[in-house]
């Protein structure tokens, strides 16, 4: 459309926008920009440069508040391949909220930093705006505006400031009309005012009332970069602390207390998908409340948590189990059944001088909090019985989960865990009725004597090893942990509730498997293990507090027959790959050869 304006000014010619609109909020009364009809009822290219620095002399009086700066786009995004410089593709919007149409010729633009420095500013020529119209005003040339640019004023302001921020401000000659700062720029998103309510002059000062644009409650104005140009903004989350929105109606939120809330299975480490979005935890309400600012974190390390954030009231009822995830996408986390909220920080598989952990926080006061010293694919989950936030600090009450999900991996997310076999205290055992200290191996007398490394079947099921007490004084195997240097594996620990004991010159045997019919009919195997022996590998055996009791490094291993230790060596110094021979007796089937938790033959 072509309007006729002030002989001085060039004439503009309004375009229609591509996207498709939304309706009107019940305080707006513009025509919108996207069904093609003109928002202003007269517009104007632009002025050149202004080279002065003195204000210009509005055409028309206005009032502080009369003119809103309501949404600026201060870097643009472009497609893989294109150029990412905002030169002609920056803009900012402003709101007639003077209850009239006003013409802003001779109205001072002053763009700078927060504290005013690095000035620059432009004097618009004429462009009327109708009461409750937006005007988009754009760094480019007036000839060459897009169509959701209004008015070019062309590097007159300088580049809007990607970081650290920035200030625009409105006047006639002294007298500010509006000014707001903006930061926290995200290329291809705009910064808005909310769009929950109608632009105003105080009210934009608060940068609680400003949000990134999304692509989903805004417009692809261009490609690959969003916001509203000339369109009512997307409805911000203002939140206002200690209260949320139920259903229209801002009320006080009900906050969790210690004990409210209670963390009752943790997936640190799954098998199926990546840890970077398959890791999650799960929580147990036991009591009717809000979620509005509970925090997310881990105390082990120095990131911020994730607070839950909304305006609306994220209510809870007693009974719920949610499930927190670093995902929200089924394939990338695991065909999760439900997520009810996301983290970033990384759960750590742990240790004993170094556990995992997570923990809740509202307002400064710890809810619950757990802590793990290991963990491999299946979830870690508390025991039903003690689900509470002083009984599942206890070891004892966890135990890996058993019960498939989604990909493949073991836990209940979301479910009722399954009843654990409730270990002792930690270094403790019940040795038949009655319960005793954990004798652990004292430094020499556990050697690795012996390795089954590429077995004639399927290596998840038939590999093993073979450990020898060579001391005299019987040693249990109970919290020894068993692991690979050359993996990115947990350490596995030998949870038992009763004592594992192996005499003096008695043998202990470590499988993948404890099913006969799986491991090559292997005698009664002792504790299992869920890491690779490969061709080229190790294999080490820790004490409960992760010191190294004995390791083994070789650099080949022969097919269907175990590596064993020359019954001379059978110490820790003596566990080396010199002194180790490929096995001659066959055991099980007769398609391995080995001598598992027995005594080895002399090598040649």
């Amino acid at each position: 459309m072509t309007r006729p304006t002030d002989t001085a000014t060039p004439t503009c010619h309004k375009q229609g926008m591509a996207f498709a609109s939304r309706p009107p909020s019940p305080w707006s009364t513009r025509p919108l920009l996207g069904l093609g009809l003109s928002a202003l009822l007269a517009c104007a290219a632009g002025c050149g440069p202004d080279d002065g620095t003195d204000p210009g002399v509005c055409k028309q009086a206005m009032l502080a508040g009369d003119i809103v700066i309501s949404e600026v786009f201060a870097d643009a995004s472009a497609p893989e391949g294109s150029s990412g410089a905002d030169e002609g593709r920056e803009w900012f919007e402003i709101y007639n909220n003077s209850g009239g149409a006003i013409d802003l010729e001779g109205l001072t633009i002053v763009h700078a930093r927060p504290d005013d420095t690095r000035p620059n500013q432009h004097i618009m020529g004429t462009l009327t705006v109708p009461a409750g119209g937006y005007a988009v005003l754009g760094n480019i040339l007036p000839d060459l505006r897009p169509g959701w640019v209004t008015y070019g004023y062309a590097s007159d302001l300088g580049d809007l400031f990607n970081t650290n921020g920035g200030k625009l401000t409105l006047k006639c000659t002294d007298t500010i009309i509006d000014e707001a700062i903006y930061d926290n720029v995200k290329p291809g998103a705009s910064r808005q005012y909310d769009g929950g309510a109608r632009p105003d002059y105080t009210g934009n000062d608060d940068a609680a009332n400003w949000c990134e644009a999304t692509p989903e409650g805004s417009l692809e104005f261009d490609v690959d970069n969003y916001g509203t140009p000339g369109e009512q903004n997307e409805d911000c989350a203002v939140i206002v602390t200690g209260m949320c929105s139920d259903g229209g109606t801002m009320r006080a939120s009900v906050p969790a207390m210690p004990g409210d809330l209670v963390i009752t299975e943790v997936m640190p480490s799954p098998g199926a998908v990546s840890d970077t979005t398959g890791e999650w935890f799960e929580v147990e309400v036991h009591r009717d409340l809000d979620l509005n600012g509970l925090v997310l974190d881990r105390a082990g390390d120095s990131s911020a948590g994730d607070e839950l954030q909304d305006e609306a009231c994220l209510h809870v009822t007693a009974g719920t189990r949610l499930v927190f995830a670093k995902s929200m996408d089924p394939i990338a986390n695991g065909m999760l059944p439900r997520v009810d909220g996301l983290f970033g920080f990384s759960m750590v598989g742990g240790s004993v001088s170094s556990p995992g952990d997570v923990q809740l926080t509202m307002n400064g006061t710890l809810i619950d909090a757990i802590t793990w010293t290991s963990s491999r694919a299946p979830a870690l989950q508390v025991d039903p019985d003690f689900a509470d936030a002083t009984a599942n600090d206890m070891p004892g009450v966890w135990c890996d989960a058993t019960t498939p999900y989604g990909a493949g991996d073991l836990g209940t997310p979301g479910a009722m865990n399954a009843e654990c076999t409730i270990l002792p205290p930690a270094g403790m055992c019940m040795d038949g009725a009655t319960l005793r200290p954990v004798a652990p191996p004292q430094a020499g007398n556990l050697v690795i004597t012996e390795f089954m490394v590429s077995p004639a079947g399927d290596d998840t099921k038939q590999e093993w090893f073979e450990i020898k007490n060579v001391g005299v004084d019987s040693f249990d195997l109970n919290d020894l942990q068993l692991d690979r240097v050359g993996d990115t594996l947990m350490p596995v620990g030998v949870r038992s509730v009763d004592c594992k004991p192996v005499a003096g010159g008695g043998h202990a045997l470590f499988a993948r498997s404890t099913v006969p019919a799986d491991n090559d009919m292997l005698p009664a195997v002792d504790a299992t293990f869920n890491f690779s022996l490969v061709p080229s590998g190790d294999l080490r055996v820790l004490d409960s507090a992760g010191a190294e009791l004995d390791a083994v490094v070789w650099t080949s291993a022969p097919n269907a027959a175990a590596r064993q230790l020359d019954p001379d060596q059978e110490s820790v110094a003596g566990s080396v790959e010199a002194n180790f021979c490929a096995a001659t007796t066959a055991y099980g089937l007769l398609t391995n050869k080995g001598t598992p938790k027995a005594a080895n033959l002399q090598c040649p």
